[in-house]
């Protein structure tokens, strides 16, 4: 009963921590950063973008051959102005290679705030990660997406993601100190 607590306690904390992760507020920030991989990630970005909550938009780790009009909420019309503040990554795979892909739009861009969209349960390991890699200058707020809990088996499916999530931000945080 005791090692079942501890299994629990422990993939719960980085869930209970990331709560008080900030909320993005004030002007807009110089990019939304959404980090592929999870419904409605992109439609979350895309709108958070569209309000002017961030300049520039970076969808990263599309997997190759993505274009634009497949991977954007409605293929809606975009300005041409809109189009050189949108950007499109397909090489990372995987958290890691997309907090190395966004060092490097940050890097070139001199962005100095920047806003996290992904997951709720993949947000701990996600920030944990864009914060060890990114200059500490760089300030990161965060948009968690909700699962859609409509769909058949998703309280299940997302259970097991807060679960699973949860132990690896923690073998994140160890292989990120000796990184």
């Amino acid at each position: 009963a005791l090692f079942l607590l501890l299994v629990l306690a422990g993939a719960g904390l980085p869930h209970l921590l990331a709560r008080a992760l900030p909320a993005p507020a004030g002007p807009p920030a110089d990019a939304i950063l959404v980090l592929t991989g999870g419904e409605n990630r992109i439609q979350e970005g895309y709108r958070a973008w569209r309000e002017g909550k961030g300049r520039e938009l970076c969808i990263l780790g599309t997997g190759g051959g993505a274009r634009l009009e497949r991977i954007l909420p409605g293929r809606p019309s975009l300005s041409p102005e809109d189009l050189r503040r949108l950007h499109v990554e397909s090489w990372s795979e995987n958290t890691l290679e997309n907090a190395y892909s966004a060092k490097g739009v940050v890097s070139e861009r001199k962005f100095a705030r920047v806003i996290l969209v992904t997951s709720g349960y993949h947000m701990p390991r996600a920030y944990l990660t864009l914060r060890a890699v990114l200059p500490r200058s760089v300030s990161i707020s965060v948009i968690p997406v909700g699962s859609d809990w409509k769909a058949w088996g998703a309280f299940a499916r997302t259970l097991r993601h807060y679960f699973v999530e949860g132990w690896k931000y923690w073998w994140y945080r160890v292989f990120l100190y000796w990184e």
